[in-house]
């Protein structure tokens, strides 16, 4: 699998394979761009251009053909907004009025697609992101000529929401004096900044994201550097601080020069995660996806499997070793006692003998023993010679 991560001054490419089921890193590609893509003013031959060279560049230390590519775009190339609904409100109407929210909030005259989610277990609400196609259909295309399989593409922050889909995660950017922060779960999909001043959060949530409780429920990640002054920041609350590559196996030391810390997060979250069908997918038909995650299901090691199987013959064979040797023997004992009844009852003066033998046995056998008493044995006594 590839993962593609997409910014404002580079290309970086990251390519692994499975090795008894854990991730193995084969390779890893970072190009820095000729012009930053945010300089070009929403240009799309421009950065249709810039992105096409960079592509070429990586795909001479990262074959795509036949892999499945994930791709990711900064979270600030994107606008959304949720939507709380009223209990005569349908779900249509919640997605045209979060649609018409961004448009108005953030107007521009480009070529859009808006993808959301609709929630209803607690809250009834909608959720939508507006991407510009210029990073949609050419970058799939770009895949796709490449040789490889276009399976994903979203935001960074979302890769995060694979690492814990049933209960959710919040990830926390350092941001000027705060923190920027993306949470996702299966109830809500909200962003915003937060501070913590004079022992207590102040959360400022963005475009229609109003459960502010949401922000510190599932896992808590911190992409960036966790110093002490900002541990004591989440006092009382478990945060995990992401490191690069954990959970992933390298055949050598890999890493070019120029890459930080904090680009390969998504990386890591990408090849340790579960993405598809649980993050939005801007490959993906525009309009509302559903949320479908099934949990992986543990399997055996094969060799335990081998060793159980190979006990398992060694009992029957030696159980049919056992049976070789007595059947011999049983067949044996069958035919003899066959044949001699049927000796007996055609020709029986031929076991006259035996039986004249047997009965002067018995016979001696059956013959009174003479007891011997107390005044026998004295009297045997006296008749024994005398030692000198």
């Amino acid at each position: 699998m590839i993962h593609l991560a997409i910014s404002d001054s580079h290309l970086l490419c990251a390519q692994w394979s499975k090795k008894e089921g854990q991730p193995l890193l084969t390779s890893l590609s970072y190009k820095k761009l000729p012009r930053s893509l945010s300089a070009l003013n929403n240009s799309k031959t421009e950065i249709i251009s810039v992105l096409n060279a960079g592509l070429h560049l990586i795909r001479e230390d990262v074959p795509f053909e036949g892999d499945k590519v994930y791709v990711t775009i900064p979270d600030h190339y994107c606008h959304s907004a949720t939507v709380a609904l009223e209990p005569e409100l349908t779900e249509n109407d919640g997605w045209e009025f979060a649609e018409w929210t961004i448009t108005q909030r953030w107007a521009s005259s480009g070529q859009f697609e808006f993808f959301g989610r609709f929630f209803e277990r607690r809250i009834k609400s909608v959720y939508a992101i507006r991407v510009s196609t210029i990073f949609t259909e050419p970058i799939k295309l770009a895949i796709q000529e490449l040789g490889g399989e276009a399976v994903w593409m979203g935001t960074e922050s979302s890769v995060y929401f694979g690492l814990n889909p049933e209960k959710g995660c919040t990830v926390f950017h350092p941001y000027t004096n705060g923190y920027q922060y993306f949470q996702y779960s299966q109830d809500s999909i909200q962003s915003g900044t937060a501070r913590f001043l004079k022992d207590e959060w102040k959360i400022h949530p963005l475009a229609g994201s109003e459960v502010d409780k949401d922000v510190f429920k599932g896992k808590l990640l911190f992409s960036g550097k966790l110093t002490d002054k900002r541990k004591a920041n989440f006092k009382g609350f478990r945060i995990k601080q992401m490191a690069a590559l954990a959970g992933l196996s390298l055949e050598r030391d890999m890493v070019p020069s120029g890459v930080k810390e904090e680009d390969l997060h998504a990386s890591t979250a990408i090849a340790t995660g579960t993405i598809k069908g649980v993050a939005l997918n801007f490959f993906d038909k525009p309009g509302l996806q559903k949320f479908e995650y099934e949990k992986p299901i543990s399997v055996k090691k094969p060799k335990a499997e081998v060793k159980g199987s190979e006990k398992k013959k060694s009992k029957e064979h030696k159980a049919k070793k056992k049976t070789s040797f007595l059947q011999p023997l049983l067949s044996l004992f069958f035919f003899v006692t066959i044949g001699a009844m049927i000796a007996i009852d055609q020709k029986p003066e031929l076991f006259d003998p035996v039986l004249k033998y047997t009965d002067n046995f018995f016979q001696k056998v059956d013959k009174p023993t003479q007891d011997v008493g107390k005044k026998d044995v004295i009297q045997a006594l006296k008749v024994l010679p005398k030692n000198k």
